[in-house]
């Protein structure tokens, strides 16, 4: 099958981020009443947040999540599909994505007829970054052999407002209503547990870095991992830059991002977990299970859960034991943008940005 618009299948893959504008003009009205709509600041109470190549299925049923989300998105895209039948969806935020990746999200919603897309973020940015990343995206969801139906297609100009003779994102996260798939902008104030672990996954991990589901709706768990990335020897190297050399490096786009203090002090703390776990499935994934954790019932925030494998403190104070100094591989992946840098990094082309 392929992506439809009105219930008729699109005439071919999508060259560009505006084709299906010009194809499907009616596309325009769901992505301004989109951008139009009053954005809001969630806290954990009951929200999920999805960080990069991350994706989480829940459905209207669940107890403890009511709103599913991500944020940062500049040149990625939020992926939101739903099974109208049982009330099912998923939530990713990509970057790329593969046929088996699609795939693994589409089988979780159960049996329908047709599924429901939204596509949000991505603007038009003056290096075409966003149009390299979503454009292959688009392909793998044309490819689907699901029926897919574009509802929301909120993506290039549609994404993208002038500002000082420049664009910017108009969106920079979505929300959605777990009960009946409403969406909204939105940003997030707390993003949950793990951050540092979960995003040096894809920052040194390159293109063989696959979407990562990270939540258990049967159990209505928050669960990450296990996985593993690779050590890097050059990390001393990276912590050690200026505040605007990490904003300029590791961000095609760094004039527009959201909140640049936030961005360098997360980066800082990605490194500093890669520099203490180079290997994180013997000190961060104990026994190959993944960190589990449950809405508390009082606050609504995250706290680990009493089964797993690691936990006996609260998790913004969890620090696992530091591994010996050992060598370091020689054929780093850092992810950064897509630019050239100076001669110590020696590291692949980046890839991935959040």
């Amino acid at each position: 099958m392929v992506i439809l618009v009105n219930n008729a299948p699109i005439s071919d893959t999508p060259r560009s981020l505006n084709w299906l504008y010009n194809q499907y003009p009616s596309l325009k009205d769901g992505a301004k009443a989109l951008t139009s709509a009053e954005p809001k600041q969630l806290t954990g109470s009951g929200a999920l947040y999805v960080s990069v190549r991350e994706y989480a299925v829940t459905h209207s049923q669940d107890t403890k999540i009511s709103v599913v989300g991500t944020d940062n998105l500049t040149n990625n895209t939020a992926i939101l599909i739903r099974n109208p039948g049982n009330g099912s969806m998923v939530l990713g935020h990509v970057d790329r994505m593969t046929d088996e990746d699609l795939s693994n999200m589409v089988q979780k919603l159960g049996t329908t007829s047709k599924l429901q897309l939204h596509l949000i973020g991505g603007f038009a940015d003056t290096k075409n970054v966003s149009e390299s990343l979503l454009a292959p995206v688009l392909s793998t969801l044309h490819r689907s052999p699901a029926s897919l139906e574009l509802v929301t297609c909120c993506i290039g100009d549609a994404a993208t407002v002038a500002r000082g003779g420049a664009p910017w994102p108009l969106v920079y996260g979505i929300g959605v209503y777990v009960k009946n798939g409403i969406m909204f902008p939105a940003s997030f104030l707390d993003r949950g547990p793990d951050m540092d672990i979960r995003l040096a996954r894809t920052l040194t991990g390159g293109e063989g870095v696959g979407m990562l589901d990270i939540y258990s709706p049967e159990r209505e768990e928050l669960r990450i991992g296990p996985f593993s990335y690779l050590p890097m020897r050059s990390v001393d190297i990276w912590i050690n830059q200026s505040d605007d050399f990490i904003l300029q490096s590791l961000t095609p786009c760094p004039e527009v991002i959201a909140d640049r203090e936030e961005f360098v002090r997360q980066v800082r703390s990605t490194l500093r977990i890669v520099k203490s776990h180079p290997y994180p499935s013997v000190t961060l994934f104990q026994s190959n299970s993944p960190r589990s954790y449950r809405k508390d019932e009082v606050s609504g925030g995250w706290v680990p859960c009493t089964n797993s494998s690691f936990w006996t403190l609260p998790f913004s104070m969890q620090c696992a034991k530091p591994e010996p100094q050992i060598p370091f591989q020689d054929d780093l992946c850092l992810n950064f943008k897509q630019e050239s840098f100076l001669s110590w990094q020696g590291f692949q082309e980046p890839q991935v940005y959040y």
